[in-house]
């Protein structure tokens, strides 16, 4: 049997006793050394998967407030492999993207067609898959009621789209295409030839861009 006695006397070292002699050291640190503050900041990355069909707004609620909610320095990574689908849905999406302070990434991993193209485009950073496609072409709608209505409706509809595939698409379809665009005429492109566009697109915003410069320091000059 084991002599148990030249234990009885000893005490336990409780947890709060050691967590206090930790405090002490670290104020007679303090004392001889300088201190130093330390924050620590945490990026967020939000994923989204676009793999069905482009929804109704309200569908998208919650992926739209986690993407106002994010900060500089946060990322919003859509990951796209969609056949397209409602356009105010698309429409949500993009003024999310526009208005969203995080960086946004976008990702045609399968197809990126109607509103998903348009999606996708929306973003200011994209990358294709080796076998992605995009399909483009111009929105379908329908509208009943009095037929004044019907061709006020018409009108207007046909105003907005316009404007919105001229922003999305821009660039990425030549002038000729997009007038085709909006007379009915469908577009596919596979990978290697979206990435040319890509490139293309590009270019010319950074000439444009570069065209602006130049006027602004003109300006400058004359003022």
């Amino acid at each position: 049997m084991h002599d148990l006695s030249k234990y009885k006397n000893l005490k336990a070292k409780s947890k709060s006793s050691d967590e206090d002699e930790m405090v002490e050291d670290s104020i007679r640190m303090f004392q001889s050394h300088l201190p130093y503050f330390e924050s620590i900041k945490t990026n967020r990355i939000i994923k989204v998967f676009l793999d069905e069909s482009i929804r109704e707004p309200k569908y998208y609620r919650t992926v739209l407030q986690g993407m106002d909610s994010l900060s500089e320095g946060d990322a919003v990574i859509f990951s796209i492999d969609s056949y397209g689908g409602m356009l105010d849905g698309a429409v949500a999406i993009i003024n999310a993207i526009e208005n969203t302070e995080a960086e946004v990434h976008a990702s045609i991993e399968g197809v990126a067609a109607s509103a998903a193209s348009m999606i996708a485009l929306a973003a200011p950073s994209l990358s294709v898959a080796p076998y992605a496609t995009m399909m483009v072409h111009c929105a379908t709608f329908g509208a009943f009621g009095k037929q004044s209505d019907v061709m006020s409706h018409a009108s207007f509809v046909d105003k907005q789209v316009r404007t919105l595939m001229g922003e999305v698409y821009k660039d990425f379809l030549t002038e000729k295409e997009l007038e085709d665009l909006f007379i009915g005429k469908e577009f596919w492109f596979d990978s290697d030839e979206i990435v040319q566009r890509l490139d293309k697109r590009q270019e010319l915003q950074e000439k444009r861009a570069k065209a602006k410069e130049r006027v602004v320091g003109t300006k400058k000059k004359i003022i």
